[in-house]
């Protein structure tokens, strides 16, 4: 893309950003969708393809050297924005690392800066915005190239006049640099093709799932693996209201599940040993989750720990369960993220356990809770003798029961 017609789409967008008012950073999510539809069929017919036999035919050391040295080839990104971020002592080591790598790595196809204890970074001038203050901007996924944002698209400038393999193609023959082109984008859809088959066999929305992988790694590079605990949406105004329709997680499943309003829950029969985990990258404070007599809470390092669940629950029709309804959908449940990319994450890891489950959305308001359902049943005696069992598993033990009446 050439530096002119990058401008005037950087501005065009800046616009209409500016023209439209969202909390989700996507103001153009119906443009952005249709451009990820787009970019999803071609990739299916042409980069994945060479992507799969690439990595069939080719060695996985030959595949590491040729990573290597695109790696290398484009490194000086990172040692410029390094010095622009004023990292001075992290962009002199990789100026060196640069060298090194270059001269004694074979132009790079071999990685020796690492064990002379030269740790790779990764900055580009998107994160030297963010370090200046510069917002996010909104959501935008490019023709071909991809996730973006408005914060990061100038980046493109940088990393194009930072690359040898750019400059070089202005004085080599086409037909050496094109092959030289297409390889580095083969390789690079190589290494994602575990990523993009797992999201393909468990996000609900793709599309979803993929912005918000993006943001989350977006988020892990700008503060160099320490992400501060995301702000609360103050629109998520959940109210004590909220919860006479939500079962007792704060999620509601079409109006169906235990409710905690009702004289006989398992509110009512308490044990404070228990706790329900909710694994989370942003959440409501705990006193606005659990804006409830009878639950506490306690918030730490993005969980919050949820008191509800009886101690040492090794008999599955004592009172904690005894007042499910007698019919209805008896759902099982191992765990609730607050987004689908964590939900997705952690069925991933089940799954290596051979353990399957699926991903169920439960929307409060302006919030979707993503929980891993490991089993439904029909019938109450046979779901809590399940529930039982799926307990006695390690890592298992906080399961539970949410009934659809419906």
């Amino acid at each position: 893309m050439k530096p002119l017609h990058l401008l005037v789409l950087l501005l065009a967008l800046t616009l209409s950003a500016c023209a439209t008012t969202q909390n989700n950073h996507d103001p153009i999510e119906p443009v952005n969708r249709v451009t990820d539809s787009v970019n999803d069929a071609i990739d299916r017919v042409t980069l994945k393809p060479l992507a799969e036999g690439y990595s069939a035919a080719v060695p996985k050391p030959m595949r590491t050297a040729v990573t290597n040295f695109y790696d290398n080839a484009t490194y000086m990104n990172t040692v410029l924005n390094g010095f622009l971020q004023g990292k001075g002592a992290q962009g002199s080591q990789d100026f060196l690392r640069f060298l090194i790598n270059t001269i004694f790595g074979i132009g790079g196809l071999v990685d020796v800066a690492t064990s002379m204890g030269l740790e790779r970074h990764d900055e580009d001038f998107g994160q030297t915005l963010a370090t200046w203050g510069v917002s996010q901007g909104a959501y935008v996924v490019y023709p071909l190239l991809g996730p973006n944002s408005l914060r990061n698209t100038p980046d493109f400038i940088t990393s194009t006049a930072t690359n040898p393999l750019f400059w070089a193609g202005l004085v080599v023959a086409p037909y050496v640099t094109i092959p030289i082109t297409a390889l580095n984008y083969v390789d690079k859809r190589a290494q994602l093709l575990e990523a993009s088959t797992m999201r393909d066999e468990l996000a609900l929305d793709p599309y979803v799932f993929t912005r918000e992988a993006w943001k989350q790694n977006r988020e892990f590079n700008i503060h160099d693996g320490h992400p501060p605990a995301p702000a609360v949406n103050e629109e998520d105004d959940w109210e004590e209201d909220d919860w006479e329709e939500d079962d007792d997680f704060g999620e509601s499943e079409n109006g169906t599940g235990t409710n905690l309003s009702d004289s006989e829950t398992v509110a009512d029969d308490l044990n404070p040993g228990m706790k329900t985990r909710i694994t989370i990258a942003s959440a409501p404070p705990a006193d606005v989750l659990l804006d409830q007599p009878g639950l506490t809470a306690s918030a730490n390092e993005g969980e919050v720990d949820i008191i509800d669940r009886p101690q040492g629950d090794t008999d599955p029709d004592n009172a904690a369960t005894a007042n499910l309804p007698e019919s209805g959908i008896y759902n099982i449940y191992i765990s609730s993220h607050y987004s689908e990319a964590e939900a997705a994450a952690e069925q991933a890891g089940f799954a290596k356990q051979n353990i399957h489950t699926t991903i169920v959305p439960s929307t409060i308001k302006q919030h979707t809770w993503h929980r891993l359902r490991i089993s439904k049943h029909n019938n109450r005696k046979e779901a809590l003798a399940q529930l039982k069992t799926i307990r006695s598993n390690p890592g298992l033990e906080k399961a539970w029961i949410e009934v659809d009446t419906k």
